[in-house]
């Protein structure tokens, strides 16, 4: 009896209440989404890349000389010459060498960064100009047609800082 009389003294929506609600959660752009979701995925990569950047520091402090690593192994997980196995030690483990950003073939391969083989076991020293010689770049870099992170690319440069470029390396597409 108390819910019959409840239900007969309430009322529903309108049907304008219900068209402007309809259309105030219609005009949310879903483009507007995206490009968000798009500056958070560069954001986490850019975080990886400086949480390797951290780790190789560290190597280098141990070792006098960055690791000695291929550009971009066959099997990243598997050889011996790959950051991805170099860095373990360093407790850089799980997702940390892919960028989700990357295409889901790369993903696979547990790696989604080139390394600059140029600096493979040189002396940081011998390092002309560390803040503009790039040690880590989206492996996207390689091919002008694709890039990762709205319409760029992230970089690990020498000296450790991070930055997003409009413009890959310029020795990475050279290899």
């Amino acid at each position: 009896m108390f819910i019959s009389r409840f239900l007969k003294n309430t009322r529903g929506f309108t049907v304008t209440e219900l068209l402007l609600v309809t259309s105030l959660l219609s005009s949310i752009p879903v483009s507007g989404y995206v490009v968000v979701k798009n500056k958070a995925l560069q954001i986490e990569c850019l975080s990886n890349l400086r949480m390797i950047g951290t780790a190789v520091e560290c190597f280098v402090a141990d070792n006098d000389a960055y690791p000695n690593a291929k550009f971009y192994p066959e099997e990243p997980l598997k050889d011996m010459r790959s950051i991805v196995k170099i860095m373990k030690p360093y407790g850089l483990q799980g997702n940390i060498f892919t960028c989700r950003s990357s295409p889901p073939a790369l993903m696979s391969k547990g790696l989604s960064y080139l390394w600059n083989d140029e600096l493979s076991g040189k002396n940081p020293a011998q390092v002309r100009d560390p803040a503009a010689t790039w040690m880590m770049t989206d492996v996207t870099a390689l091919d002008e047609r694709i890039s990762s992170h709205s319409g760029g690319y992230n970089i690990l440069y020498a000296d450790g800082h991070q930055a997003w470029s409009s413009a890959p390396p310029l020795s990475a597409r050279k290899k």
